[in-house]
């Protein structure tokens, strides 16, 4: 199968909401946010999000398969940080190479603005936590309470990927 990435733009926001919607609703312990609280946003504010970060796509063909985030911290004395959010790929795009194109999209773009990239992830998701890994990021912290879905408390890993150190970001 073969997938291209691209930065979403405004003419996204149909298939945007869509997925991030669709992962809400199958993977809620992967996001902070909740598919209630998402779901009755109005266009301007999905117009609006991609406007003030950094969101690309995987596609196959023309459908949307999956997405992944990057916004860089305000204000002279933290922007250089940034933080990845909003990582998620439709089941049948896991596994088939999308998430490491998306990612070098990601990685690549983040690179250019910030020295560290942050992210959160569920603990107990070992697979995107070694995904996370071979990317280059390092797990510096715990936050046992992260998270609380329908009653159900998550741990979540904090990781991090420094651009200033030889032969990370890879």
């Amino acid at each position: 199968m073969s997938y291209s990435v691209r930065r979403l733009s405004s003419e996204d926001v149909p298939a945007y909401r869509a997925l991030r919607l669709e992962g809400l609703e199958l993977e809620p312990a992967a996001f902070a946010s909740s598919l209630e609280d998402e779901m009755t946003q109005p266009d301007v504010e999905w117009q609006g999000k991609l406007a003030r970060n950094a969101t690309f796509g995987v596609f196959s063909g023309e459908t949307l398969a999956g997405m992944a985030t990057y916004y860089v911290e305000n204000g002279r004395k933290l922007s250089h940080r940034g933080h990845l959010v909003g990582v998620y790929l439709r089941p049948e795009a896991r596994g088939t190479g999308a998430a490491n194109l998306l990612l070098a999209e990601v990685l690549a773009s983040a690179r250019e603005r910030v020295t560290f990239l942050y992210l959160i992830v569920n603990a107990a998701n070992g697979r995107a936590r070694r995904f996370y890994e071979r990317l280059g990021f390092v797990e510096f912290g715990r936050d046992p309470g992260g998270i609380v879905v329908d009653g159900t408390m998550y741990e979540d890993c904090l990781m991090m990927l420094r651009f200033d150190h030889e032969g990370s970001g890879k």
